[in-house]
């Protein structure tokens, strides 16, 4: 288990996000999964902090506050 099967089940996660219908709500999610499993397939250590945050920020932008928003 580990490093050794992470080529199979990178490829399995590839095919099956493949197959999924582009534009559908969980996308983003899937992207950033896709990219992070990649990143990790290029590493033989882990995946470091600061490129989770670059590859989950590509996907998930921070939002600038709204200064209408109320919590009424």
């Amino acid at each position: 288990m580990g490093q050794g099967s992470l080529p199979a089940a990178h490829e399995r996660l590839r095919r099956a996000a493949a197959a999924i219908e582009p534009g559908t709500p969980a996308q983003p999610f899937i992207d950033a999964l896709t990219e992070l499993v990649q990143a990790q397939a290029d590493t033989t250590g882990f995946v470091v902090l600061h490129c989770w945050v670059e590859i989950l920020e590509q996907h998930f932008p921070p939002e600038l506050p709204d200064p209408d928003h109320t919590t009424d």
